[in-house]
């Protein structure tokens, strides 16, 4: 393998290692309280999360840079996460 190779290599693994530790630093502090396919689960949790005043982060995962593309049936995956110390009342929340 030529010098080029073995140096597109270790800058795409650096890239990977580096993109898991800010992910993990990212969410240190949060757990993932539901998962929702399509927008209109997605509204819907959201909507009964800010009811009930729980602050929240979503994470999109698998979404390719600038990939604009809507198809026909939406089964885009949201990971909602919410702060630790929150994760009861929205569990709670959720299930109103």
């Amino acid at each position: 393998m030529p010098v080029f190779g073995w140096i597109f290599l270790v800058i795409v693994l650096g890239g990977i290692i580096v993109g898991s530790f800010v992910h993990k630093y990212r969410y240190r502090n949060m757990n993932l309280i539901y998962t929702a396919f399509g927008q209109e689960n997605y509204f819907n949790v959201i909507a009964k999360l800010k009811a009930d005043g729980v602050a929240y982060k979503v994470r999109i995962p698998g979404q390719a840079f600038g990939d604009r593309e809507r198809p026909v049936i939406d089964n885009t995956q949201y990971d909602i996460y919410v702060k630790r110390a929150d994760a009861h009342l929205a569990a709670d929340a959720l299930r109103k």
